[in-house]
């Protein structure tokens, strides 16, 4: 086990179990006991990383095209109560969907950032968007560049969140908002430990790719670290939350399922946006989403940690 955690930077890592990262390829995986934060220990390499995003990982996203297009505009909505205009970041944009809901629907500038090139290159030709394919740690953007950087379901991916988080810390200027959205680390990390316990063998994470696991004080400490001032921490998506805990029927009953091989050998056809604009369907009803939007975001809440995921709030000291 490492001497220090890769998170906070402060507590010992102690192994806690063994996880499939995908089919074939089982690894350990480490609590630090200061921040309670959990992670593949040592970080996979990135030809491992990789397997976990074959093309065919993209097609869910044009499946969910309206979703997040209106994701955007409902973004757009309210972006506009905190300022007018700005300059925004999605990273992790995938096809830039989101980007175009919030442009068509303000005045925001929206750029985005996507690891993977063949994505980022069906969403300029699909949406029309200003994507660039780099990491975010590698950004070819000047300093002090948005206000604005939205990162959803991205940073338990990076290989190293703390260049990730300084990257973005760079890029906003002084004052400047950092909305992250992450599992919460604990809950999500719990089947596996508990199977793992019960079982002795290991299971897959309930997301593929998932390296880190990040607890509230994980999250405080280490964008207090990189740079920013936490204003608000939110947990949501109770009945998720509910089933990671155990507290439903069949609650594990998806972990228990064999993952689909993966064969490095083989080099998988690459999505084309034909095949993907068949899988787009007709646009739902725009009011009945927003009110919809609305009444899912009540159920928030900055006082309990039982919630699937956390809404995180930041602003750019």
């Amino acid at each position: 086990m490492a001497d220090v955690c890769p998170v906070c930077r402060r507590g010992a890592p102690a192994f806690a179990c063994r996880a499939l990262l995908y089919a074939g390829r089982e690894r350990d995986a480490a609590e630090c006991g200061a921040c309670g934060a959990a992670f593949y220990w040592p970080v996979p390499p990135i030809e491992e990383i990789a397997r976990c995003y074959p093309p065919a990982y993209y097609g869910g996203f044009f499946k969910q095209y309206w979703k997040d297009y209106y994701k955007g505009r409902a973004l757009a909505d309210r972006l506009t109560r905190w300022r007018e205009s700005g300059d925004f970041l999605d990273v992790g944009c995938a096809l830039g969907t989101m980007l175009a809901g919030l442009r068509d629907h303000s005045r925001w500038t929206a750029r985005g950032l996507e690891f993977s090139a063949d994505a980022a290159a069906l969403g300029r030709e699909l949406n029309g968007a200003q994507i660039v394919s780099a990491p975010l740690s590698a950004a070819p953007f000047a300093d002090a560049a948005f206000d604005y950087v939205h990162i959803n379901n991205v940073l338990e991916h990076e290989f190293d969140p703390r260049a990730a988080l300084t990257a973005a810390a760079r890029l906003l200027r002084p004052g400047g908002r950092l909305e992250l959205i992450v599992p919460n680390g604990p809950v999500d990390f719990l089947p596996n430990k508990t199977l793992f316990r019960r079982c002795g063998r290991a299971v897959p994470t309930r997301h593929g790719g998932h390296l880190f696991f990040f607890s509230r004080r994980a999250l405080e400490t280490i964008l207090q670290d990189t740079g920013f001032h936490v204003l608000s921490i939110r947990s949501f998506h109770l009945k998720l939350g509910a089933k990671a805990r155990g507290l439903l029927p069949r609650s594990y009953k998806n972990f228990k399922k064999p993952l689909p091989p993966v064969d490095a050998s083989v080099k998988p056809a690459a999505f084309t946006l034909a095949q993907g604009r068949a899988l787009i369907p007709s646009a739902p009803n725009w009011p009945l989403y927003r009110l919809s939007n609305a009444w899912r975001r009540l159920w928030r809440f900055s006082g309990s940690d039982f919630g699937y995921d956390f809404e995180v709030m930041a602003e750019r000291r």
